[in-house]
């Protein structure tokens, strides 16, 4: 359809092309290099930012570039109501354990047990990435210090990531969090795409789909910039729009009163 109309060998705008041929934006490689620190220094990093900038994309890149050999990589995707038994058995189950029918203490016990072995046996360093973390519980915050508090906390074992929206920093900014607020010796928040990443955007996911003309005219990328308020997956969405009206319209090149349809249509 629009993508034969334009000269597309593929659809460079969709989720799946996107992760095969990664973007560094201004915001990606501020945070990759910043989970990059993490893991070389160990400790705790804070990352947040609103729906759709980035942030589980970022993620997948970063676990992508580890050594599986000398990482051990817990990736925890945080589900609503989920309750401190489950987050922990989670991360039991990551590394092999059984929790049967443990009681609380003894989990708690057997995980500090086994990420240090696994640290000075196996000589592999664990990495937990706690994605949506704006959903985790008071009390699964609370039971933090399982992961941060080994051998009267004269040893940082492991490096932990807390990613999710802004929400999070709000609740760990309160004082019944203090100890682990204490601990964060990242802080990261995410701005989205910016200005001058839209056109390099456009233009290298074009690349990639063999398109070798001026596809969007020069004030369809300002129109871009503003009507994606900086989100990636907004931006995509109107990208697809865009090429969807410019073909039904016979439209060899998208302007920006193609964007703004496209804006009109997505606004509910």
């Amino acid at each position: 359809m629009y993508t034969t109309y334009y000269g597309m060998s593929c659809n460079p705008f969709l989720k799946n092309e996107s992760i095969n041929y990664p973007f560094e934006s201004t915001d990606y490689r501020q945070c990759i290099n910043r989970f990059h620190y993490l893991k070389e220094i160990k400790g705790i990093g804070l990352f947040v930012g609103e729906a759709g900038l980035g942030k589980t994309y970022t993620i997948r890149q970063f676990i992508k570039s580890l050594n599986k050999d000398l990482y051990k990589v817990i990736y925890i995707s945080t589900q609503k109501n989920m309750s401190v038994f489950d987050f922990f058995k989670i991360i039991s189950d990551n590394l092999g354990l059984d929790v049967g029918s443990c009681y609380k203490t003894d989990i708690y016990t057997n995980i500090q047990r086994e990420i240090k072995r696994i640290t000075l046996k196996d000589r592999m360093q664990v990495i937990i990435i706690i994605d949506d973390a704006h959903l985790l519980t008071r009390e699964i915050l609370l039971n933090f210090k399982l992961l941060y508090d080994f051998d009267m906390d004269s040893i940082d074992y492991l490096a932990l990531m807390l990613v999710g929206q802004p929400d999070l920093k709000q609740e760990i900014s309160k004082n019944v969090h203090i100890a682990l607020k204490q601990r964060i010796i990242v802080n990261y928040t995410f701005e989205g795409l910016e200005r001058n990443d839209i056109k390099r955007y456009i233009e290298t996911r074009l690349n990639f789909a063999n398109v070798k003309y001026e596809l969007f005219e020069a004030e369809a990328y300002n129109a871009l910039y503003s009507a994606s308020k900086s989100s990636a997956r907004r931006l995509n969405t109107l990208i697809i729009n865009c090429l969807m009206l410019g073909y039904q319209n016979n439209k060899k090149t998208i302007n920006s009163d193609i964007v703004m349809k496209a804006k009109n249509e997505m606004d509910v």
